[in-house]
């Protein structure tokens, strides 16, 4: 390994070292076939098991909680392995490519349940397979997040490369929305679109297309910026103040778990809100249509024209929360097929989209940050609380949403009483817009801006020259 550190820190300038935009590319790409398939669970898990499978809700939210709970343990645990893999690959880039096709394996075998099996083994599968795709789940995205400080040392590149990131995950998502339902329908027997057969051949093959995509992704990144040459092990107490003592870390964590909140709560929310407020399963396509030109607009545009205006990307991340909780908040009021219902989608995802471009892009700059107080770099482990937190909002709120159904009777396949209407709604609109307003203001307390990263950056390259 020390001589894998030589060889890089020979071949690569980090005073001057810069991506290509095929490099970027290639590490883009791995989060467009992560979010390819992962959307089937973020948006679909929940009414499968509860509409096709015939789990209770109820049961559907503990799962989802528990599961997520012991998410808790496991990212860290696997972040703290991954700082401290050694391999010709680097420290990230194994992990990533055997979790990847781990969790491609698992999403086909979470959608292979049939509700002719008896109800004990309905909840042993659901519960089994779920927690084997979510360690897998780990094992893929939490190193391929810690590569992106790890690929460029340039917080301005780093939030191009975040930014191309973000587009590519949202236009993969946006894609599977668009596609979900024709080929659910296309597979199921009756042609409808709560068929199990249906939903098991629409999941097999987009994951089938998937897959590849992050295994070119892992084959073509490389890690540039690596681990001081001095550092040998990484002491349990510094690694703890890379983190404890870091207040860009700390907002990020709390940002990523509002986030995880806002995009999973109104994922798990939306099938419903078609099927049920909107009268239509079949607007999820229109929605996944505008969604796509928002998130080319807003990772492509927006949120790099508002950080070259800041120079700040706790500023930029701010401002878009701001915006996205107007648009959700406004959305309130209009149902589709209003058209201003499509263009609040426009405008919300949009910025929604950007601001998670911008968010990701500081993560690099916030390990830089551990890096310079404790003297340990830690990626993985750093990253690992910010995958954490976004998994924690990501299966709190679905969990609270499923639980509020559940108390108000929603009865699945059947008309929907006004208390339970009115409760999806909020969780797609009010809710997401009252929490996006929060992180907006949490945003106006990160600390790094541009001119103090560089100065961070500085210093960590003198001292590998020490």
């Amino acid at each position: 390994m020390k001589d894998i550190k030589a060889e890089n820190l020979k071949e690569v300038d980090l005073t001057t070292f810069r991506l290509t935009p095929k490099k970027r590319f290639y590490y883009a790409l791995g989060d467009f076939g992560y979010n390819f398939m992962y959307y089937w669970l973020s948006t679909y898990l929940m009414i499968y098991y509860t509409d096709t499978i015939g789990i209770p809700t109820a049961a559907v939210s503990v799962m989802m909680l528990v599961i997520r709970i012991f998410d808790a343990v496991n990212d860290p645990m696997i972040g703290s392995l991954a700082d401290r893999t050694h391999s010709r690959w680097g420290r990230y880039r194994p992990w990533f490519m055997i979790g990847s096709i781990a969790m491609a394996t698992f999403i086909v075998l979470i959608f292979a349940a049939s509700p002719d099996w008896s109800f004990p083994m309905r909840m042993a599968w659901m519960w089994i397979v779920y927690i084997l795709l979510t360690v897998a789940s780990t094992c893929s995205n939490m190193p391929y997040g810690a590569l992106n400080g790890c690929i460029t040392p340039d917080s301005e590149d780093r939030a191009k490369v975040s930014g191309l990131r973000m587009m590519f995950a949202n236009t993969s998502s946006m894609v599977t929305v668009m596609i979900a339902v024709p080929l659910i329908q296309a597979f199921s027997p009756d042609g409808s679109a709560n068929s199990a057969r249906g939903y098991f051949w629409a999941v097999l093959i987009t994951c089938i297309l998937g897959i590849p995509t992050m295994i070119i992704s892992c084959w073509k990144t490389k890690e540039v910026v690596t681990p001081p040459p001095t550092q040998k092990n990484i002491p349990m107490k510094a690694q703890m103040e890379s983190l404890i003592k870091n207040r860009s870390v700390i907002i990020l964590i709390a940002g990523q778990f509002i986030l995880g909140c806002v995009i999973y709560g109104r994922a798990a929310m939306l099938s419903y809100y078609w099927r049920y407020n909107a009268g239509d399963a079949g607007y999820a396509t229109t929605y996944g249509l505008v969604s796509f030109f928002a998130a080319i607009a807003g990772t492509g545009w927006l949120g790099n024209f508002l950080f070259k205006y800041f120079r700040h990307k706790g500023k930029t991340c701010a401002a878009l929360n701001f915006i996205t909780a107007a648009a959700y908040y406004a959305m309130y009021f209009v149902t589709p097929p209003s058209p201003v219902f499509w263009v609040l989608t426009f405008i919300g995802s949009m910025s929604f989209y950007a601001y998670m471009g911008v968010h990701f892009g500081a993560i690099g700059d916030a390990v830089d940050y551990g890096e310079y107080i404790s003297g340990v770099r830690c990626d993985g482990f750093l990253s690992s609380f910010v995958s954490v937190a976004n998994k924690a909002g990501g299966a709190a709120m679905p969990a609270i949403g499923a639980a509020v159904l559940a108390a108000l009777n929603y009865a699945a396949n059947q008309q929907q009483s006004g208390e339970v209407l009115n409760a999806i709604n909020w969780f797609v609109t009010l809710i997401p817009a009252i929490i996006s307003t929060v992180n907006g203001f949490l945003y106006l307390l990160y600390p790094i801006s541009t001119k103090s990263h560089q100065e961070i950056m500085g210093e960590l390259i003198e001292r590998r020259k020490e």
